[in-house]
């Protein structure tokens, strides 16, 4: 039997076995179903809330209400104007929150607290305009002449180098791919090395290493379950669409993330394969030297602690913008699967540096395809107390030369 039929079945094996499994399929449904909820209930609460609502009290100049309602759509601000018979009555809305804000005798902004600076622009613009009207018409200026006055003038923007429009859906999207690589990497790697202690525990991998190549074992493993994390990553990106496009959110100021693109994607997934290689392989390693699940926390601190910082990294660019320290780490194997995606999707990394990171991480997943067999093939067999990394990997260059050998 051929390596890459070996590998094949090995593979196909883990994938059905665990796909079956009733804690699997229920996880990646109630997963799905979590986050279209969640999306349905923002966009329920969202859709109650009501427009920024503002008062009017006292002596005010005639048209003043036009007046904040010009403002307002101005910013492209949907309010309500609430007129009151006193300035009285209209501080005591104020004060019991049924507006957000009084505009008092045309000329006194009342408010419970600090009022925001949308607020204070639409009402100090609407009072500018009903004092230069009234002005204007105290002087015996005719209705075309007040209107030329008080007209606001529109203001364009010619921008020399336009920002890309979908950079902020672009930027949650990244963060969020990060989040969601970290989590599945993680927890589909420690998969990898929980199925290599089960097979010492019930001794079936003695029976499968008389049939199989330790090498084709151990790669078989990682692409059966790396093929179930592809599985989980596409319902959550399935899930998160759906979810956008049923409900959408604008409303709550979160960027439309069905604007990322099909190529955000595809890097998504190119990465995650990845760093799913990089860490699967860094798992079953370390996986290879216990005999028992409950030693499973002695060696699954390693890997997190290797993975956490490239979270940080991109935790702290999400908010103050990509630098030198995150350029560095993106070519980083442990990290660049992280990173990079980061970097990519918010029009950071030039083709060159994504190229130069695959490659690196490629070597890096070879390598540890390499180091881990040779210590799977020197621990496997060896049940009881953990085997420190130095004697499997000794141990599997003996097993090798006795296999060469015989």
């Amino acid at each position: 039997m051929s390596d890459l039929l070996q590998t094949y079945l090995i593979a196909r094996r883990e994938f059905l076995e665990r796909a079956k499994s009733r804690i699997f399929r229920v996880t990646i449904v109630v997963l799905a179903l979590v986050i279209v909820g969640g999306i349905f209930a923002l966009s329920f609460l969202v859709g109650r809330s009501s427009s920024a609502s503002y008062g009017v009290g006292g002596t005010s100049p005639p048209g003043l209400v036009a007046d904040i309602n010009a403002a307002a759509g101005a910013l492209e601000t949907e309010i309500i104007v609430v007129e009151y018979t006193s300035a009285t009555s209209a501080t005591a809305a104020v004060e019991s929150g049924e507006v957000k804000a009084a505009l008092v005798n045309g000329s006194t902004i009342v408010s419970v607290s600090s009022p925001s600076g949308t607020t204070v622009a639409i009402l100090s613009s609407a009072a500018n305009a009903a004092a230069r009207r009234q002005s204007a018409e105290s002087l015996g200026l005719d209705d075309a002449d007040v209107v030329s006055i008080v007209a606001p003038v529109t203001v364009t923007v010619d921008e020399l180098e336009p920002d890309d429009p979908d950079r902020a859906a672009k930027g949650v999207a990244s963060f969020l791919g990060a989040v969601v690589l970290l989590t599945t990497i993680m927890m589909f790697g420690q998969f990898v090395a929980m199925g290599i202690v089960e097979e010492k525990q019930n001794r079936v991998v003695e029976v499968v290493l008389a049939r199989v190549k330790t090498t084709s074992l151990l790669l078989g493993k990682v692409l059966g379950i790396g093929a179930l994390g592809l599985v989980q990553v596409g319902s959550i990106a399935i899930a998160v669409v759906a979810g956008l496009v049923l409900a959408p959110l604008p409303d709550l100021g979160v960027p439309d993330l069905t604007k990322i693109g099909v190529s955000a994607m595809v890097w998504l997934v190119l990465w995650f394969i990845l760093g799913y290689l990089v860490y699967s392989f860094l798992y079953a390693t370390l996986g290879a030297t216990i005999s028992r699940q409950e030693d499973m926390q002695s060696i699954a601190f390693i890997p997190a602690m290797a993975i956490l910082p490239a979270y940080f990294l991109i935790s702290f660019a999400a908010e103050t913008g990509s630098n030198t320290l995150v350029k560095i780490a993106s070519f980083v194997p442990l990290w660049s699967p992280i990173v990079m995606p980061f970097r990519l999707n918010i029009g950071d990394a030039q083709l060159w540096e994504v190229a130069l990171a695959i490659v690196l991480a490629v070597i890096t997943i070879i390598v540890l395809l390499f180091v881990g067999a040779r210590v799977y093939r020197g621990a496997a067999l060896r049940s009881g107390s953990r085997v420190s990394l130095l004697d499997a990997w000794r141990s599997g260059s003996e097993s090798r030369q006795q296999t060469t050998d015989g």
